[in-house]
């Protein structure tokens, strides 16, 4: 299996080479000197299993970044560890307000750095496998997919567009599903995707 790909986005070159030097011997690490540069890597369609972002940059603040992530469908379900020398409350409680899955404070200790990161990917895990394997197995790796988006709560033309298939595909593959399940309507499906 693949390591996870963890991108660090901060301003601070010594920062982020102590975060590389933390993270390489669990993680396959990216490091982006700012929200234009990770932005420029993300489109590209490199999309890390989990974002490590300070808030105070030139160009583009972290908080101004996450709402961009949050507000983009191919991005939003990233998790991102605010990774920041700002001590007030009020930043943390902004951070996570924003949608970040934790705020961690600098300086920090690697051991806590790297549980919380542990904690994260393991609850994205989760998140991803909400099919049980039994039904799982009888599905075709097409239609494996479509299953988990929609109880990802994805739609259709949504999932067409995250997997490049056309909706039309996406409505044969979801009938496809509902027949092996012996289900009439896709909510029962869900349901039963779900059990």
């Amino acid at each position: 299996m693949n390591e996870p790909k963890i991108m660090a986005i901060d301003d601070d070159i010594e920062m982020l080479k102590q975060l590389a030097i933390m993270l390489k011997d669990q993680y396959a690490v990216s490091v982006m000197t700012g929200a234009d540069q990770a932005l420029a890597a993300l489109s590209e369609g490199n999309y890390p299993d989990l974002i490590l972002l300070d808030v105070m940059m030139p160009d583009t603040d972290g908080f101004s970044l996450m709402e961009h992530l949050k507000n983009d469908q191919e991005l939003k379900n990233i998790p991102v560890i605010f990774l920041t020398g700002m001590t007030d409350t009020d930043n943390e409680i902004r951070g996570l307000t924003l949608g970040g899955a934790d705020y961690i404070r600098k300086p920090f200790h690697r051991e806590v750095l790297l549980a919380r990161i542990a904690v994260q990917l393991a609850a994205r895990q989760r998140k991803s496998e909400v099919i049980p394997e039994e039904i799982a197995s009888h599905l075709t790796e097409n239609e494996r997919k479509v299953a988990e988006l929609l109880c990802q709560g994805y739609s259709g033309k949504e999932i067409g567009e995250k997997l490049f298939f056309s909706y039309s595909y996406i409505k044969k593959l979801t009938a496809s599903i509902k027949q092996k399940l012996g289900t009439e309507s896709t909510t029962e499906m869900i349901r039963k995707l779900r059990e």
